[in-house]
């Protein structure tokens, strides 16, 4: 299955990527807006380098963590070694099996994922 990272430019202005798999649902997002084009496609490159040899969980290096938010729900967030947030799972899910299934799903298609630029105009 492939999966395609999405770069648009969001409401305000700002650049963001998501991964969309082949099957239309979002598996991950940048979490931030970025100010450039290139800031935004400079983050999927950090991702496409560091995402598939990250562990779920590990603390260290680059890694993903699953959590649960104040709702409940859990999530998944890749983190850079020096604590950054590269990417998250942008909704939660009602088990951590779930949120963890979804990393190792983003973790496995975003070697291969292509990028598509979209215009929002």
């Amino acid at each position: 299955m492939v999966a395609t990272f999405e770069l648009y430019e969001d409401r305000a202005g700002k650049y963001r990527w998501r991964l969309v798999a082949s099957n239309g649902e979002i598996i991950g997002d940048s979490g931030e807006g970025y100010t450039t084009k290139s800031g935004a496609r400079d983050a999927i490159g950090r991702i496409r380098e560091r995402a598939p040899d990250a562990a779920i969980p590990s603390f260290e290096d680059t890694h993903f963590e699953v959590f649960r938010d104040n709702a409940g729900e859990y999530r998944w967030r890749l983190v850079a070694d020096n604590g950054r947030i590269l990417a998250d799972s942008g909704e939660g899910y009602a088990s951590k099996h779930g949120a963890r299934d979804a990393a190792a799903r983003v973790r496995q298609r975003v070697t291969d994922a292509k990028t598509e630029e979209l215009d929002d105009s």
